[in-house]
């Protein structure tokens, strides 16, 4: 009984050992396809079909945009980047800058990458100068395939930030 407790919790320690611990993807394809999703989100957008974005998305997606909306689910996702890029969009382009990749499961991922826009309008149709921002993404492997499960998008702010002096982020935006 006392050799099958200590193994008991010998295998409990070594459980919260290793949980301390980020996970690693389980295959290279996996890190690749994961690291891959900032592509496959331009190239989707490059088509201007909300639809064919939609595709990186989970049925489940938690979608909060640069301006703060929250849409849930794939089919709101795709209502409203069908909208956006047959309109003020229609001529844009978002190209990925860096990105980072943490496993937290085998299946499951956290995504930073930094994007550039240009070609988007405001709503009254003026041109909007280029900027850059940061998305933050929730990946999730299921039945095969990797896709977003949680998205929030946040422009760069313009000018230094004071606050930041000393402290060197995993993803810095260029200069412009």
């Amino acid at each position: 009984m006392k050799v099958r407790t200590l193994k008991l919790a010998a295998v409990l320690f070594a459980a919260l050992l290793l949980a301390q611990f980020p996970a690693s993807a389980q295959t290279k394809e996996d890190e690749a396809a994961v690291r891959n999703i900032p592509q496959q989100f331009a190239a989707a957008w490059a088509t201007h079909d909300g639809a064919q974005l939609g595709k990186l998305m989970a049925d489940d997606v938690d979608f909060i945009n640069v301006g703060g909306d929250w849409m849930h689910g794939r089919a709101d996702f795709v209502t409203y980047h069908s909208r956006l890029l047959s309109g003020r969009f229609k001529q844009s382009n978002v190209t990925p800058l860096s990105t980072e990749v943490r496993f937290l499961r085998p299946d499951l991922a956290v995504l930073h990458w930094s994007w550039k826009i240009v070609g988007d309008h405001n709503e009254d149709q003026s041109t909007r100068k280029p900027r850059m921002g940061i998305f933050t993404m929730l990946a999730e492997k299921r039945d095969g395939k990797w896709l977003v499960v949680v998205a929030q998008n946040t422009n760069q702010m313009t000018g230094p930030n004071p606050e930041l002096q000393g402290i060197t982020p995993p993803i810095a935006f260029p200069d412009k």
